[in-house]
């Protein structure tokens, strides 16, 4: 009898999986020559594209869930919270304190060699790991936790691997910081979920938000 992975296991599966691989590459290839081959391959419509979508690793999303969450389960909305601080302690400690000597492309790389896109400010410290993609592998995996669909599960995969790919389009990070910040928010994330599985939390936390439609729309009375 074949063993089937579960609906629940899939994205922690697919996710680790993909973590390892990226780190695997960030060894195996030397540094700098990901950032050339990505940047170096580019054009206009990339440039756009790239601008505008590494904008979902900023955080807003996690925003968005947050309130989304307040309307399904507070205990979503507690798991959220941790998340998003633990991920942002984690990279902001590797960035400020273990790896703050280590710089961005655009200051290791000789500057002629590489595409820089329009409208874009490039940094030149601070580089590892990279805060972008550890935050929307956050995003990206907790949502595919809680809708646990392996089509979403996939799409929201190819979503997280895109900004990542972008931070480097971008000259914002190397391969190696994109690989640490796609750990970094897989790790976080699913400590944290295993976590709220068991943990023992208030009655309150089963609680949640409603609105009351009826009140906004009373039915109107015929004569």
């Amino acid at each position: 009898m074949k063993t089937r992975v579960s609906e629940v296991g899939f994205a922690p599966l697919l996710y680790i999986s993909i973590c390892i691989l990226l780190c695997i590459l960030s060894v195996f290839i030397p540094k700098g020559e990901e950032v050339l081959f990505i940047n170096g391959n580019n054009s206009s419509f990339l440039d756009q594209f790239f601008a505008t979508i590494t904008h979902l690793g900023a955080g807003h999303l996690l925003i968005l869930i947050l309130i989304v969450s307040l309307f399904v389960r507070f205990q979503v909305s507690l798991l959220t919270i941790a998340v998003w601080i633990s991920h942002g302690l984690v990279c902001s400690v590797f960035k400020r304190v273990l790896f703050r000597h280590l710089d961005r492309p655009k200051q290791l790389i000789d500057n002629q060699l590489l595409h820089f896109i329009p409208n874009v400010d490039v940094h030149a410290h601070f580089s590892f790991p990279s805060g972008h993609t550890a935050t929307i592998f956050c995003i990206c995996f907790l949502l595919s936790l809680w809708i646990k669909n392996r089509i979403v599960t996939v799409l929201l995969l190819l979503v997280a691997l895109v900004v990542g790919y972008s931070r480097i389009y971008l000259l914002q990070h190397f391969l190696m910081d994109v690989a640490a910040g796609a750990t970094i928010g897989v790790v976080c994330t699913y400590l944290f979920w295993l976590y709220f599985q068991k943990a023992r939390l208030p009655l309150w936390a089963s609680y949640y938000l409603k609105i009351d439609l009826s009140q906004s729309f009373p039915n109107k009375k015929t004569a």
